[in-house]
């Protein structure tokens, strides 16, 4: 199999120096595999449309990749428009295109808002505050071009002539954001700043929380009210594990991570939903928006991959489910790991993708543990023929962070002794404050050798904090570990039902239970080999008995929710791609970001990183009832 790394695309980590690093240096390293996002190269799509009739397009122009898109009937004259942010790889700094949508058959570029060297404006959202439509735009730096990240506002009553009305600092730069305006007349926007917790807990910063409150009701003054942080202001519990969280990286998957990734408003904003990625979709009152209050959470079982993106409220009479999108791009799925020493207690692993043979490939593997301990000289693995070598590896990525950190030998060197001591397998036990991830930095050398000698051999990392080698390593006699791996699958859509929930865990921390899913549309699920694309679940949408899910490379995927526990494919929409940045990162199939829709007429409005805004009309069963 041939195996790559997704480059890690949101560019919000660029900012003043922290020691002897950038604030954007310190997390790149671990967020390299980030799925958000990398044009994937490979065959260009062609036109799909299963219940949907084009309507209009325009492919905006522009040296950027284009973002999310945003819907806002300005009534009156003005009408209806489309407003479309755009990625930040390459970055252009074209900022915001605004499209005049009053005839979708013809849409028309009217204005452009955010134009800014150094910068990407990928999430947007109108709202009409008091007399005036204010679009709201996270503000995002790019890699090593030192712009400026946070808020920005700007008054876009007259869309064809949008004029900034303020900018708000905020360290890193906002990701995602959304605005609401509460019947009170007070306008409240919703800032997810990803990675704050992260300095602010190894380099003595004090930049706050990551999910924020900002007072907009007068746009040209914004004003912070508040921020909260998983790890200042919870004792949430890790994901598949037993300690509370306490950094950034403590998650599950290939990008074991907790941050802010989005937010978004409900209940005329007196509630917010804010997904933290491993943590899941955390739901706040937000009724005081200077003191929000943590009322529970989304979870994940052991063997998921988390990356919980964004959610999307869908309420049938009393009852609220909430659709939570899952932004995984790796095919294969985290590794479950279990011992004799430790009965039936599941432990998370991740699987080591610079392996040639993956666990997924090879299948569950049982053996007895040799404990090889640090596993830097050949001589530590004498004795290891026949056995799953279990080898301490300490964290690459705190060296230079962590005073006095060392990493003493590599974990590719590791797996080469290993292999050549005749062991089965290796279980990586990753020293360090943080869950396994994959890393590899042993040299072109060392890659080499593995790939002629390491054969079907597997490696599996666990995390040191979950303490399973220490288990192993108190134990009476013989241990065996047994590795499993989950069916592979990349990130779809999962259903939760907030009325049903549980402390499992025994953190206070409320968990609501998740009662469906979707995972059936093209090449996500049960394929280790999916053609070049990106097949993951983005952003999704509804209107009344239907959702509507921004999937990549899947284009849009229509959903009937009415049972929300057993939704299914009722129409699909892939546009078809061109050439555009090939340049930079090939020709591929579609890459549709997000999706739109107008509730009076249903029509969707879909953004498309390569070819621009489409315009589609769901028919038949995709269209809403």
């Amino acid at each position: 199999m041939k195996r790559f790394f997704t480059a890690c695309c949101i560019a919000i980590l660029i900012g003043a120096m922290v020691g002897s690093a950038s604030a954007h240096d310190i997390p790149q390293a671990k967020r390299r595999n980030h799925p958000d996002h990398v044009l994937a190269s490979g065959p260009p799509s062609s036109l799909t449309s299963d219940n949907f009739n084009v309507l209009g397009h325009n492919n905006l122009g522009g040296g950027s990749p284009h973002g999310d898109v945003y819907f806002f009937d300005h009534e009156g004259d003005v009408g209806k428009h489309a407003y479309v942010g755009t990625w930040s790889s390459p970055c252009s700094g074209h900022g915001v295109k605004i499209v005049d949508v009053n005839n979708p058959t013809q849409p028309r570029v009217v204005g452009r808002a955010g134009g800014r060297t150094g910068v990407s404006n990928e999430d947007i959202v109108v709202q009409r505050i008091g007399s005036t439509d204010v679009l709201a735009v996270g503000v995002q730096p790019c890699k090593a071009q030192g712009g400026a990240g946070g808020l920005a506002l700007f008054d876009v009553t007259d869309p064809s002539k949008p004029s900034e009305l303020s900018f708000l600092p905020v360290p890193f730069g906002v990701h995602e954001l959304d605005v609401v305006v509460k019947s009170s007349g007070q306008a409240l926007a919703l800032l997810a700043v990803p990675f704050t917790e992260f300095y602010d807990g190894y380099f003595g910063t004090n930049l706050g929380g990551e999910f924020r409150i900002v007072d907009i009701t007068t746009p040209t003054d914004p004003a912070p009210l508040s921020d909260w942080g998983v790890i200042a202001d919870s004792e949430m519990e890790i994901v598949a594990g037993n300690d509370e969280v306490s950094s950034s990286f403590q998650g599950i998957g290939d990008y074991a991570a907790y941050y802010a990734h989005s937010a978004r408003a409900a209940d005329g904003g007196n509630t917010a939903y804010v997904s933290y990625w491993d943590g899941g979709i955390m739901k706040f009152d937000i009724s005081d928006p200077t003191d929000p209050q943590l009322e529970g959470h989304t979870t994940y079982d052991v063997g998921d991959d988390g990356d919980g993106h964004s959610m999307t409220p869908l309420d049938v009479g009393e009852k609220r489910y909430l659709l939570t999108n899952d932004e995984d791009t790796a095919p294969w799925s985290s590794p479950i790991v279990t011992s004799s020493a430790t009965g039936s207690i599941e432990y998370a692993g991740i699987e080591e993708p610079w392996m040639p043979t993956l666990l997924a490939e090879r299948g569950p593997t049982s053996g007895d543990v040799f404990d090889a301990g640090d596993g830097c000289q050949q001589s530590d693995f004498a004795g290891a023929a026949g056995k799953i070598a279990l080898v301490d590896v300490t964290d690459p990525f705190y060296v230079g962070i962590i005073d006095g950190w060392t990493h003493p030998c590599t974990i590719g060197s590791q797996a080469l002794r290993a292999i050549r001591a005749g062991a089965t397998a290796m279980l990586s036990n990753l020293i360090g404050p943080d869950d396994a991830w994959p890393f590899f930095r042993s040299g072109t050398q060392v890659a080499n050798a593995l790939a002629k000698e390491a054969g079907n051999f597997v490696v599996v990392q666990v995390s040191d904090i979950d303490e399973l080698a220490d288990e192993i390593r108190a134990a009476a006699g013989p241990v065996t570990v047994t590795l499993t791996p989950p069916p592979p699958t990349q990130g779809y859509l999962r259903i939760f039902d907030e009325d049903q929930t549980s402390d499992a865990n025994g953190d206070g921390i409320q968990e609501f239970a998740q009662v469906g899913k979707f995972d059936g549309a093209p090449n996500v699920a049960n394929n280790l080999t999916p053609p070049a694309g990106t097949w993951t679940i983005h952003n999704t949408e509804v209107n009344g008995d239907r959702a509507y899910a921004a999937w990549f490379s899947n284009g849009i995927v229509a959903l009937d929710v009415s049972n929300p526990t057993a939704p299914s494919m009722v129409g699909q929409f892939v546009p078809p791609t061109s050439p555009r940045f090939a340049s930079s990162q090939g020709v591929g199939p579609a890459e549709v970001w997000g999706v739109a829709i107008d509730p009076e007429t249903g029509y969707i409005y879909a953004s498309d990183m390569r070819t621009g805004l489409w315009i589609v009309e769901p028919t038949g069963p995709a269209a809403a009832d």
